[in-house]
C-alpha cells in the first residue's frame, strides 16, 4: 500500500509540474505580448510630450530637432508595424514641422512639410479638405486637448 501511494503521489506531482509549467510559459508569453506592445505605445508618446514642450517653449532650432526626433521614430514604428493611426500622428507632425519653418522663415521647407502632412493626414481624413490652416488649427486643438490632460 505504501508502495502504490508514493508512485501516485510522484505521478501526481510530476503531472502537477508539467501542467504548471505549460500554464506558466502560456500567461509569461500573453504578458510578454502586452508588455511589448505597451513600450510601442509609450514610446511616441513621450517624444510627442517632448516635441510638444519644445516647440511651445523653445528655439526653433530646438524645436525642429525634437519634431525631426519624432518624426524618425514613428517612421521606424510604422515600417515594423503599420497601423492607420501612426499616419495621422506623422502627419501631424509634419504641420508642427512646417508651422517651425515658417516661423524661422523656410517658406520652401514648410511647403514640403505641408505637403507631406497633406498626404499623410488625406489617408486617416479622406474626407475632409485639407487646407493649410485646417491642418494647423487641427493641430492646435490636439495640442490644446493634451494640455488640458
Amino acid at each position: 500500500m505504501k508502495q502504490a501511494m508514493k508512485i501516485t503521489f510522484a505521478v501526481a506531482a510530476i503531472i502537477g509540474f508539467v501542467v504548471g509549467a505549460v500554464l506558466g510559459c502560456y500567461r509569461a508569453s500573453e504578458a510578454s505580448g502586452f508588455m511589448q506592445s505597451a513600450e510601442v505605445i509609450s514610446i511616441p508618446s513621450v517624444a510627442s510630450d517632448f516635441a510638444l514642450q519644445q516647440f511651445e517653449h523653445a528655439d526653433s532650432a530646438h524645436a525642429r530637432q525634437a519634431v525631426l526626433l519624432e518624426i524618425k521614430i514613428l517612421k521606424q514604428l510604422e515600417r515594423a508595424a503599420y497601423d492607420r493611426s501612426s499616419g495621422g500622428r506623422l502627419g501631424f507632425e509634419y504641420t508642427r514641422l512646417a508651422m517651425i519653418e515658417e516661423a524661422a522663415g523656410q517658406k520652401e521647407a514648410g511647403r514640403r512639410a505641408l505637403d507631406e502632412a497633406r498626404g499623410r493626414l488625406t489617408l486617416v481624413y479622406p474626407r475632409e479638405e485639407l487646407t493649410d490652416e485646417r491642418m494647423k488649427n487641427m493641430l492646435k486643438l490636439l495640442d490644446g486637448a493634451s494640455n488640458r490632460l
